[in-house]
């Protein structure tokens, strides 16, 4: 028998236990790489009605299940491989998407044009990796009904991926479409053609290919790989865009007549995903990605991982291109939604009562018309129209890209001290959970505390615990660092009189910075004292570089190295049992991740938020997190020599000076010394310097340059077009200052993409 014959067709298939949804219809998959084993969790999954498994061994614990399907393959990534391709097989209507850019904006519009006309299912959202593949093409064959399309997006961002990807594919697909290639990922190539030459190997099979006809590299390459006679090239002509063009190019292909205008009238996919602090109390997730069922489901696993625990979770439904507000309802609640309300003239009117819905966490979905835009509208805070906002994939693309840096089983300690350097600890803490963070690390109890009220599962390090709560430290199971004798006899003390055994603590080393931390001759008291107890454990020994991202002070960094391998070294001997090391920061990562590679962990700091600690080349590989920006609320003309602001310190110069006030000040985080042109910021692309004092919760820039600058523009005060280091360098600072600066009543907007 088959793997495809022993898992029913209508089951849903996982890999990520917090996506379970129905356990009794549920296969869970136990994924391996070189940072989780998802072997760990089949216990966990078995406890909550899991019963089939497909996984390389079966873990000790799960040895009496014998009630459990336990199906044993070499390789579980394979395994899946084989499923996809066994149910792909024969299947004449598939479609493949790949390309650098757009894929998944391109597969979402193809859907949408579609929808109306066939019976058509399309991998969800940007599932298009060598894991994810399988996993799309398990999700759109699943059930009983043969749709007449399945459409695939399918992702290559490295060499040899291609033949992973083919091994699901095989032959069976008969169109191919490839959406513009750019320079996207050209770095993981030996070059840029190498890049192209390897999608076009993932589509060289498919009998058809449609192509944005934006490379002509691309162009050659699939006429010399493939006869003239299955290529169509595209471009945009006339339509709103290229993917509109490529749609009406495949449903013509496809023998499907087509409207122009109302195939360009389709709105292109809006993949964000925002989640903020709305009135009241309550937290305001919204998904405007296409609203159909599957999309719903996807939209409710997210939710759930960073809704917070105790509150209730309630469900805004707009309108659905696919699916019934019916069905749409039984999903939610059989997800755990406590409560689905129909976006509604009606349910505005109780929103504008403000007394219904208070300290819950509601989730928007559904077409982005009118009402829905109004509902959002009314559920966000009035009043400040300043935010912050926290691009969620840019911090995960800084994490894999340290993550690189180092040694595969070297873990990540992630810094979300001072609420994660200001961006806010507890969504970017559940990101980082996601995203197989080792440890979060913060400064002080009420952190942590914090994290593990947000619903955060994942050990927490507390760097400065000095504290009269430790009952409050136990409960919560934060992993307190002691740096002095006196604090680890009071942690003893403290946890024996709780009937504490075996708690984690992390013992500080000064090497160097000469801050706190044990010092050499101190190592011997540490052993001594943790002999008389059972109450604590060592599980890391760690100390801080001083000068790893000062160039200049190399010396001075390799001596620290050298003292604290001697000194973990002496602990390791006098200790019972192993323990972790760790010692690399930001910089320390950038620059010795490989060459000291024996550590265990490394602490990521400022690089995660997508500031470089130093100026290095390595710095263009890091994606800035956060871009602070608010909106013009008042414009006025003045002639030359015009007074500005408070004490008249500001004077236009020009004949017609436009002067934008803005709703932004020093009790926001902008500092007064950014008064009177000492700093700019950004107006329709044009960099406006301010001019007259920084008021407290006003500012007035001259935005005379900005083209067409209206009021409701919006002003970027630091972001990717006004690097942060720019204010940093006006105040002879650091980045890090800047950034948690920002002040806790600016709104925090959290946007996430994949």
């Amino acid at each position: 028998m088959t793997l495809t014959e022993q898992i029913p067709a209508s089951t849903y298939l996982i890999t990520d236990s917090r996506s379970l949804v129905d356990p009794a219809d549920t296969v869970f998959a136990a994924i391996r790489t070189e940072l989780a084993d998802g072997h760990r969790y089949i216990a966990d999954l078995y406890r909550r009605g899991v019963r089939t498994f497909i996984a390389e061994y079966i873990p000790d614990e799960c040895a009496d299940f014998t009630d459990a399907r336990f199906i044993i393959v070499p390789s579980v990534p394979e395994a899946l491989a084989e499923i996809a391709a066994r149910r792909l097989a024969g299947f004449s209507n598939g479609i493949l998407v790949t390309g650098s850019h757009g894929k998944t904006t391109f597969k979402e519009l193809l859907y949408r044009a579609l929808l109306p006309l066939t019976k058509v299912r399309r991998s969800p959202r940007s599932w298009n990796s060598a894991i994810g593949v399988p996993l799309a093409v398990w999700d759109m064959t699943a059930g009983d009904e043969t749709p007449d399309y399945i459409i695939t997006e399918a992702g290559i961002d490295g060499p040899g991926q291609a033949d992973r990807l083919l091994s699901v594919l095989n032959d069976s697909h008969m169109l191919a479409l490839i959406t513009p290639i750019t320079d996207e990922h050209d770095s993981a190539f030996e070059s840029h053609v190498a890049k192209i030459a390897e999608k076009v190997k993932l589509a060289a099979r498919c009998n058809t290919v449609i192509y944005a006809d934006s490379d002509p590299i691309l162009a050659e390459t699939l006429k010399k790989e493939l006869p003239e006679a299955t290529l169509i090239a595209v471009t945009q002509a006339s339509h709103p865009s290229v993917y509109h063009a490529l749609v009406e190019a495949t449903l013509n292909h496809l023998g499907y007549k087509t409207d122009s205008r109302a195939l360009d009238a389709l709105p292109l996919a809006d993949k964000l995903r925002s989640i903020c602090r709305g009135s009241y109390g309550n937290n305001v997730f919204t998904d405007r990605f296409t609203p159909d069922i599957r999309s719903l489901r996807d939209a409710i696993d997210f939710f759930r991982r960073h809704a917070t625990p105790k509150h209730r979770k309630i469900l805004f439904l707009g309108t659905l291109i696919e699916g019934t507000p019916e069905n749409a309802a039984d999903l939610a609640l059989k997800m755990g939604i406590d409560k689905v309300e129909i976006i509604s003239e009606e349910l505005l009117h109780r929103l504008d009562a403000g007394s219904e819905f208070r300290d819950d966490q509601i989730l928007l979905f559904g077409e982005t018309d009118a009402l829905f835009r109004s509902t959002e509208e009314a559920l966000r805070s009035a009043g400040h129209d300043t935010t912050l906002e926290i691009d969620l994939d840019a911090m995960v693309h800084n994490f894999n890209y340290f993550r690189s840096l180092v040694p595969s089983h070297t873990g990540i300690v992630a810094m979300v001290k001072a609420s994660a350097y200001g961006v806010g600890a507890e969504e970017v803490g559940k990101a980082l959970q996601s995203s197989g963070a080792a440890y979060l690390a913060v400064a002080v109890i009420e952190e942590g505390i914090a994290l593990r009220e947000a619903g955060i599962t994942m050990p927490v390090m507390v760097l400065n615990p000095v504290t009269n709560r430790y009952p409050a430290l136990f409960a919560h199971r934060l992993e307190p660092a002691v740096f002095s004798p006196g604090e680890l006899q009071r942690l003893v003390a403290e946890a024996e009189a709780c009937g504490i055994s075996d708690y984690p603590v992390h013992i500080k080393l000064d090497t160097g910075m000469h801050r706190v931390g044990f010092l050499a001759d101190q190592l011997q008291g540490i052993a001594d004292t943790l002999a008389h107890t059972r109450a604590l454990r060592v599980e890391s020994a760690f100390s801080h570089l001083a000068t790893a991202d000062c160039l200049d002070m190399d010396s001075y960094t390799q001596l620290q190295l050298d003292t604290f391998d001697s000194m973990t070294d002496t602990l390791a001997r006098l200790l019972p049992a192993p323990f972790k090391r760790h010692i690399l920061n930001t910089a320390g990562m950038m620059r010795y991740g490989r060459t000291h590679s024996a550590y265990d962990m490394g602490r990521l700091g400022i690089g995660l938020y997508g500031l470089a600690p130093y100026d290095g080349p390595r710095s263009a590989d890091l994606r800035p997190v956060a871009t602070f920006r608010s909106h013009i609320i008042s414009l006025k003309h003045w002639p030359a020599g015009t007074p500005i602001g408070y004490g008249c310190k500001g004077r236009t110069t020009e004949a017609d000076a436009i002067i934008a006030t803005v709703p932004v000040g020093y009790a926001d985080g902008i500092d007064r010394h950014f008064s009177n042109g000492n700093a700019c910021f950004v107006v329709n692309g044009v960099k406006c310097p301010t001019i007259g004092n920084i008021c407290m919760d006003l500012c007035m820039v001259d935005v005379t340059a900005a083209p067409g600058v209206k009021v409701g523009d919006e002003v970027e005060i630091f972001g990717p077009h006004m690097p942060i280091e720019r204010l940093s360098d006006t105040l002879g600072t650091i980045s890090y200052e800047i950034l948690t600066s920002v002040a806790p009543r600016v709104q925090r907007v959290y946007v996430r993409k994949s």
